[in-house]
């Protein structure tokens, strides 16, 4: 079970990493030809910035409590317990699934709550037209 957590962990965390900046280049392209703003390329923004914002808010939560590895430190250490011993692999594997987990659900509440704002925003100015 932790193995499929772990692999979700991953996917999801690269998806927003390389797929969701490809989601806004292609929904702010139709934007330029149609000027109008779809519900697409807001949403995706919103869940791009809430993933990077809450990564960043976390990252600096941890080292600033009890973590005082930087960032690409962590990532090595994360798969070289040869070099940096098993406890300090694993709260480095510990840490960054964490940081995936948390950021990924942050972009999906933001990302949700954005889709339902605009969906009733744009209902309201369909009623009042």
């Amino acid at each position: 079970m932790a193995g499929l957590i772990g692999l979700t962990c991953v996917l999801s965390g690269l998806w927003f990493l390389f797929g969701m900046p490809v989601v806004v280049a292609v929904f702010a392209w139709k934007y330029r030809r149609t000027r109008t703003l779809p519900t697409g390329l807001l949403v995706a923004v919103v869940m791009l910035v809430a993933f990077y914002a809450s990564a960043l808010s976390l990252w600096r939560l941890f080292t600033t409590t009890y973590w005082n590895l930087s960032f690409l430190t962590t990532l090595d250490a994360a798969a070289n317990a040869a070099k940096y011993g098993h406890p300090v692999e694993h709260g480095a594997e510990v840490l960054l699934v964490w940081l995936v987990v948390v950021s990924t659900a942050a972009a999906a509440v933001t990302g949700a709550a954005t889709a339902a704002i605009r969906k009733a925003w744009t209902r309201r100015r369909r009623i009042a037209a």
